[in-house]
């Protein structure tokens, strides 16, 4: 049985594909694109069970599976997603469902209800036993351990291996695809012809540099896995993300410049700017951060090689890749012309051929560029880059492309521009033909054909009285569920009022402060719409409560908060889901939980539109504890329960919540326990808040807003917590925020 597990989240399906390997399902093979999936199941000669993710690119998963379903009319398709499907029923009739991240024990159950009985895994062979084929044998990145097949002159080599790094091969010669399906296998399902490989001489995904004395440690959340790159200000490593168990490329700044804060700042104020980037083709940034005296962001991971270590090592672009390379870049340079986003010089290394030949741009974005250029000497550079990655005999469309942009005569007037003319070059879409169907498989589908529209009639009927019964279900389910999840606005920002007088602050300090009102809840984010709404209907309003040192041209959206449209079907952002689903990421969520993904300035700014103002530091501890020194809000007795904190958090979506009642946010009057002398609610968990306290930060060497109180992620839920964040643009999901007034309540 031939699988195929279908995601673009990184390290999602090649992980799915292995833990199936491991159950005996040898056939497992992954994919992380649409066109990745066609191309992987010409390949392969057919497929028989297609799992894939709803949300793909560039087709979705049921475009996918609409494409495929003609050519392959035995196929089994399971739809994955982390999001609700319920919309889409009618496309995945006949098929199976299961929420991300899937777990291989039940997808194991959904296969044997198939093929009940999957060949036990094969041992693993030595690399060089599976690579000893005859001359015209090629190795194929596939399953986990390392098999031969057949010794005849075209035979090849199935082959896993993230432990296998090179086959041995003459560094100038560049080798072809060759299309090959077994007779009795469906084909010709691709909407493309072959393609060529990169190169002969560098067959695996990504070179991985000798260790250096970070490898196999950790650095925050981050195990290190092995360094492959050197980046602009230090190295690249491959790392996973333990926390929310992910791989990440992991850039660091160099050790031997850390001490100097004007090298930090650019470090991290750059790390700013290439989060700011959202755009397919360019690697996108996760967060930045500091552990120890080592400065770090992490990135999106695909396994990878650059151009430049492709040249290195001695290989060459083939045609069908340089035009991915030289659109790659075009589009990525592209954007950052439209955006006005300063980024540094492309280098050979910024260019990345991952899985399938694609290639994606490393992210270039910086606050202040290394060097300065303008348009002709960056299309000169790009120019440049691939005509030294060709062979010298190649002569193609993509040297006359990288020649186009070399020659000052023969210069586009913009990447916009040379996108067209890209278009011209590249090579048109061929179907079914390209793999000649002989006369016994067109007899067979014609034979398929027939059978169906015997079938069709009856089908009619039958579907005709699903689809009243699922209308039915679906009616019963929104009036139920949905109906009465999609609450409305509630009035919760309610301020409570603090005497002034003296407290202890932190570890015994004594400290007296003016009276001063606090709100009672933390913002919601049904308020934090209104605001929204009043930027819109009000553009001209937004400079004026902008914080002085808010980056120009900044939105005010939290991070995740708004819909995507440009993904077909779109997917609804977090406001959305919190309307008419009352469900985000698994757990519960409604418009009157806390907002979050909110960084400092957009605090500061909803703050100044409601005529208040952050609590500094002083007031929020205060607030949150009285004036008896108590470490809970509600005292000195610590509770699972009283407080919604990450006492309980587990990182299965369907786990989580057993001890204080919520997976991850409430609505943020719902723990009544969380209740600080005052009246504040929600000191101890929820979420953390922003305050007006600007601080020294002891690692970044620059000043940083200083953040209070627990959070549903953190297991701490003491009143006295106090975290300073290295920029005042980071956002969190467990991170929101509440105002402050030197007036008294209003009644």
């Amino acid at each position: 049985m031939k699988i195929l597990v279908v995601d673009g989240a990184p390290g999602a399906a090649e992980t799915l594909a292995k833990s199936l390997a491991a159950r005996g399902w040898e056939n497992a093979g992954f994919a992380l694109s649409s066109d990745d999936a066609v191309e992987w199941i010409n390949y392969h000669g057919g497929c028989d069970v297609l799992i894939t993710e709803i949300y793909l690119q560039p087709a979705d998963g049921f475009s996918l599976r609409e494409t495929i379903q003609p050519h392959l009319p035995d196929l089994k398709t399971i739809f994955t997603s982390a999001h609700d499907a319920s919309a889409h029923a009618d496309r995945m009739a006949g098929c199976e469902f299961l929420t991300s991240p899937v777990d291989a024990a039940v997808l194991d159950g959904f296969l044997k209800m198939w093929m009940p009985s999957p060949a036990a895994p094969a041992p693993a062979v030595e690399p060089a036993a599976a690579v000893a084929a005859a001359p015209q044998a090629r190795a194929v990145a596939s399953a986990p351990a390392v098999r031969a097949v057949a010794a005849a002159p075209q035979a090849r080599a199935v082959a896993a291996a993230p432990a296998v790094r090179a086959v041995a091969a003459a560094p100038a010669v560049r080798a072809k695809a060759v299309a090959v399906a077994p007779p009795a296998a469906p084909r010709a399902v691709a909407p493309t012809a072959p393609k060529a490989v990169v190169a002969a001489a560098m067959p695996g995904l990504e070179i991985e540099l000798p260790p250096d004395d970070l490898v196999g440690t950790a650095v925050g959340n981050y195990q290190i896995e092995a360094r492959i790159g050197k980046g602009p200000m230090g190295p690249i490593y491959r790392a996973r993300q333990t926390n929310i168990d992910r791989r990440v490329r992991l850039y660091l700044l160099d050790r031997a410049t850390s001490a100097d804060p004007a090298v930090v700042q650019k470090f991290l104020s750059n790390a700013s700017a290439k989060a700011k980037v959202t755009n397919p083709v360019v690697i996108g940034l996760y967060e930045a951060g500091e552990e120890e005296g080592l400065y770090y962001y992490s990135c999106e991971y695909i396994p990878s090689r650059s151009i430049g270590q492709l040249r290195e090592s001695g290989g060459t672009l083939d045609e069908a890749t340089a035009l991915s390379a030289i659109k790659a870049a075009s589009e990525a340079l592209d954007f950052f012309a439209r955006e006005k986003i300063p980024h540094d010089l492309l280098t050979e290394n910024s260019l990345l051929i991952g899985p399938g030949n694609r290639v994606r741009m490393a992210n270039i974005a910086a606050t202040v560029v290394s060097q300065e250029f303008d348009l002709s000497a960056e299309m000169r550079r790009v120019g440049e880059i691939i005509l030294k990655a060709l062979s010298p005999e190649q002569t193609d469309k993509s040297r006359d492309l990288a020649t186009m942009l070399i020659e000052p005569d023969g210069q586009p007037a913009s990447w916009a521009a040379f996108l067209q003319t890209i278009a011209v070059y590249q090579p048109k879409t061929v179907i079914a033909d390209a793999y000649k169907l002989d006369a016994q498989e067109r007899a067979a589908i014609r034979a398929v054909e027939i059978s169906k529209q015997r079938q069709k009639r009856g089908m009619m009927i039958n579907t005709l009285v699903s689809l009243v019964l699922l209308a039915a279900a679906l009616a019963t389910i929104y009036f139920v569920f949905f109906r009465t999840k999609s609450s409305s606005v509630r009035a919760l920002d309610k301020m409570v009022q603090v005497p002034a007088g003296e407290f202890i602050y932190q570890d015994g300090e004594k400290v007296n402060l003016p009276a001063f009102s606090i709100d009672q809840n933390e913002v919601t984010i049904g308020e934090y719409a209104k605001f929204l709404d009043f930027l819109r209907s009000n553009p001209a309003e937004a400079d004026k409560l902008s914080h002085p040192d808010q980056p120009k041209g900044k939105s005010h959206v939290p991070v995740g908060w708004a819909d995507m449209d440009e993904l077909t079907p779109p997917m609804p952002g977090y406001y959305t889901r919190a309307k008419k689903w009352g469900k985000y990421q698994e757990a519960a969520l409604d418009v009157n939980s806390p907002v979050f993904g909110v960084d400092w300035f957009d605090a500061f700014a909803y703050a100044k539109w409601k005529g208040r103002r952050l609590p500094t530091e002083q007031e929020w501890e205060k607030a949150a504890r009285g004036t008896d020194g108590r470490k809970f809000s509600w005292g000195n007795e610590e509770s699972d329960s009283l407080a919604n904190t990450g006492q309980d958090l587990d990182p299965n979506p369907k786990k989580g919540g057993d001890k204080d009642g919520f997976k991850r946010w409430n609505t943020v009057d719902a723990k009544k326990g969380d209740k600080s002398p005052s009246g504040m609610l929600g000191a101890s968990g929820n979420v953390s808040e922003w305050t007006a306290t600007i601080v020294e930060s002891p690692e970044a060497g620059g000043k940083v807003p200083v953040i209070r109180g627990g959070n549903w992620k953190n297991p701490d839920p003491s009143v006295t917590r106090r975290v300073l964040k290295l920029m005042d643009l980071q956002q969190d999901d467990a991170l929101g925020f509440r105002t402050a007034s030197d007036a008294p309540p209003t009644k």
